[in-house]
């Protein structure tokens, strides 16, 4: 199952009607959960954030807010993050201009030092390259970015269980959410939007700092191998590896398989044959 859930912020909106009337959008358009900015840094404070967050809590609408990571104080920044209201479980965006490891995991341990959770970590590829690359296998639920070409909805724009080009792990973490376009269409708005593989309930576990296993790669890419040779193996002895009644029955009245019809049809061929040389 692929839930789908918006990625916004203040660039998205104009006023907290411009919000409210988007929120009010997702669960009639098959969306199961936003994510909204609340913090950066030590200086900033989403205004859309309380009103969002506050719908959200109204309509049991699965949410959770993300603070963007700076250099500033991390003591600072879980501050920022509390006095506009982000709430029990927090994401960080954690990419240009954020730092490196260490910075991460010490806004993490500032978070947690005033009773937030941190359940999900934006960690872009491009961001930890550039950063050298370093060990994300303790991160709390990796988000990875890797986009589609194109606008439009949701879920005519996502690519699918696509483990190599865009659920591949890196730094020891495989991701938990990909997010796959800045182009989706929410009404007159376009914007970020992610996928999780997965149910509602697993969704809402992860929000709130728990843990979800995706599926290993190898076994997804045998399960695919498995169904196209039990898909081919089908088609050549038909259903239940019965044969097929179309291509109609042998002496004991069984159905024929594709190589039984092409054995007959062969020898009605050749029968055709010898007496059109008579």
């Amino acid at each position: 199952m692929t839930l789908y859930g918006p990625d916004t912020s203040n660039n998205n909106f104009r006023s907290a009607s411009d919000a409210i009337a988007f929120v009010s959008q997702l669960p009639g358009q098959g969306f199961s959960w936003i994510e909204q900015k609340v913090s950066e840094g030590s200086y900033y404070r989403d205004p859309y954030w309380p009103v969002i967050a506050q719908w959200c809590r109204d309509n049991h609408f699965p949410h959770i807010g993300y603070h963007y990571v700076t250099t500033n104080s991390p003591a600072a920044q879980a501050q920022t993050w509390l006095s506009n209201n982000g709430g029990q479980y927090a994401m960080l965006d954690f990419e240009a201009n954020s730092g490196d490891i260490n910075n991460f995991w010490a806004v993490v341990n500032a978070f947690n030092n005033v009773g937030v959770t941190v359940s999900l970590s934006y960690i872009p590829h491009w961001y930890w390259q550039q950063i050298g690359s370093p060990d994300l296998s303790q991160v709390p639920g990796l988000i990875a970015s890797n986009y589609v070409n194109g606008t439009g909805y949701a879920s005519n724009l996502y690519p699918g269980n696509d483990n190599q080009r865009y659920w591949f792990p890196y730094g020891g973490a495989t991701p938990q959410i990909l997010q796959f376009t800045d182009a989706a269409l929410v009404g007159n708005l376009s914007v970020d939007c992610n996928a999780f593989q997965g149910t509602l309930d697993q969704l809402i576990s992860l929000l709130q700092g728990g843990t979800v296993t995706q599926p290993d790669p190898t076994t997804a890419t045998l399960n695919q191998i498995l169904a196209i040779v039990q898909d081919i193996q089908t088609q050549l002895r038909g259903p239940n590896l019965k044969g097929w009644p179309q291509l109609g029955h042998n002496a004991a009245g069984q159905n024929l398989t594709v190589v039984d019809a092409l054995a007959a049809l062969r020898a009605d061929v050749d029968a055709l044959k010898a007496s059109s040389a008579v």
